[in-house]
């Protein structure tokens, strides 16, 4: 098991709802090492992001998502974590109100921060997002700030919808 992470996750079906307990890393432990953990886990986990699904979807059959989480360092050598996620969301579509299935495939850098007072002044310094690193910090938490940052505040299809008239 890599070094630095509490448990890995991996969802025995799409849909289903487990009782494992969910990673959380030690964050610098973890990217002093260059670890990475990854997983499958289903949209119904994400509870965060149940008021982006269609109100006639039962989140249960969302789908799933899979992500990755690696520790890295950026090109100025300060410590970060990779944080990718890939897949489908469904979302409604905002000029035709029918489904939509959103691809998602994103890929994000994130710096760590040792204190809430080194956060505050990296905040201040660079355009890219910063957290306060944690000796358990949850990754699905993680991934579901990326979605949530991810997907389209005002969904519509890439091409003309089919409205029926």
């Amino acid at each position: 098991m890599p070094q630095g992470i509490e448990k890995r996750y991996k969802a025995k079906e799409p849909g289903t709802m487990t009782n494992e307990v969910l990673p959380k890393i030690d964050a610098f432990r973890f990217i002093e090492t260059g670890d990475a953990c990854s997983g499958e886990v289903p949209i119904a986990r994400l509870e965060r992001l149940f008021d982006r699904l269609p109100e006639t979807m039962d989140p249960a059959e969302a789908g799933m998502l899979a992500w990755q989480v690696r520790g890295v360092h950026d090109a100025m050598g300060r410590p970060a974590l990779e944080i990718a996620v890939e897949g489908t969301f469904p979302l409604v579509c905002q000029r035709c109100l029918q489904p939509l299935k959103w691809p998602v495939a994103q890929r994000t850098v994130v710096l760590v921060a040792p204190t809430p007072e080194a956060l505050a002044e990296l905040d201040d310094e660079v355009e890219q997002e910063v957290i306060l690193g944690s000796k358990a910090l949850e990754v699905l938490a993680l991934v579901e700030d990326e979605l949530l940052l991810t997907l389209p505040f005002v969904p519509k299809h890439e091409t003309d919808c089919e409205t029926g008239t």
